[in-house]
């Protein structure tokens, strides 16, 4: 069951949103940002559009179902970077599925809660009450029943989408190690003799930033192949207990445990792949393009000194190093 949106503290960085409604799609969601302490911003994946193209299979009332967002207490809504809608106008939206997003647009959704109930009109409420019912307090008897094995079933599917994220960002993090590897080399004679002592400095920062930075995506780079991804992570054993008994809904008298032990699976998955993105992300800020900024700098002195060794003879332009004095 979702944790209540007034019980939520502010977020320090993007959370995965599963929806109960669609399993294993899974959204990113920051509860009660600075720019918007009452409510909370929700950021579809990218890859997701590429899916959907015709639009999502999701409406507003499961997202605000996920975040425990009672349809009471939301007061407006801005979809994909429009104007800001008071809650009674945006009524179509509640059940049905959300549009694609207009090339350039924003992939984001706005969502802001009021303080205190809203009164909504029993025509709009209606419509949605079977949606909005996660967000009420389960029964003991509904969380070792069905609902269990739906909980599980996502917690499961959202952890295949992100390792399926991960393989990408696998990829990425190869080729980057690959780039900073090249990137850690000594100045060539031109470079020598054109950069600056602050340039040769800057280069030896930009060379040590290249090497540890490697050293870190090369350990998150490990951390998927043989971590929790693999044997060693025990993915095969949740993988078939998932085949076994969750997907064919076969009884069992561990849905507690099992259900424990895939949320925590997920939570790990989670943190994997924000570290893997946030090594990335270091990698290119203060990697190559750190790397790059300085080069380019160099490659400037170069052509200016080649510049100056140049003069005009005759209305002919020869290099110094190639005249004699007479």
């Amino acid at each position: 069951m979702p944790v209540a949106f007034l019980h939520r503290p502010p977020s320090s960085q993007w959370e995965p949103l599963p929806l109960q409604h669609v399993p294993g799609l899974v959204l990113w969601a920051w509860f009660r940002p600075q720019q918007l302490p009452t409510g909370m911003l929700v950021r579809i994946p990218p890859e997701l559009a590429t899916v959907y193209v015709g639009g999502f299979p999701f409406s507003l009332a499961d997202v605000l179902t996920a975040a425990g967002i009672d349809l009471r207490l939301l007061h407006s809504v801005s979809i994909f970077g429009t104007e800001w809608q008071p809650a009674a106008m945006i009524t179509p939206y509640l059940v049905h599925a959300f549009p694609p997003v207009a090339p350039g647009a924003s992939m984001e959704i706005s969502i802001n809660v009021a303080e205190q109930s809203v009164a909504m009109p029993d025509a709009v409420l209606a419509p949605v009450a079977e949606v909005a019912k996660p967000v009420a307090s389960d029964t003991e008897s509904q969380d070792t029943g069905a609902l269990m094995y739906d909980r599980i079933d996502t917690a499961w599917r959202a952890s295949m989408q992100m390792e399926r994220q991960m393989t990408a960002l696998r990829k990425k993090l190869a080729s980057t190690i690959k780039t900073l590897g090249k990137l850690d080399r000594d100045l060539g004679p031109d470079e020598r003799l054109a950069a600056t002592r602050e340039d040769q400095d800057n280069w030896q920062d930009a060379r040590r930033w290249a090497r540890e930075l490697s050293a870190r995506c090369h350990r998150e780079l490990k951390s998927f192949d043989i971590g929790m991804t693999s044997s060693a992570g025990k993915r095969q054993v949740r993988e078939k207990i998932y085949s076994d008994i969750i997907e064919p809904r076969k009884p069992s008298n561990d849905l507690t445990n099992i259900h424990r032990e895939f949320e925590t699976y997920r939570k790990d998955m989670t943190n994997l792949h924000k570290s893997m993105t946030a090594a990335l992300q270091a990698a290119g800020q203060n990697g190559t393009q750190r790397a790059q900024r300085i080069l380019g700098t160099i490659q400037r002195r170069i052509k200016e000194r080649r510049a100056k060794m140049r003069e005009a003879i005759g209305g002919t332009n020869l290099d110094k190093s190639v005249r004699r004095k007479s």
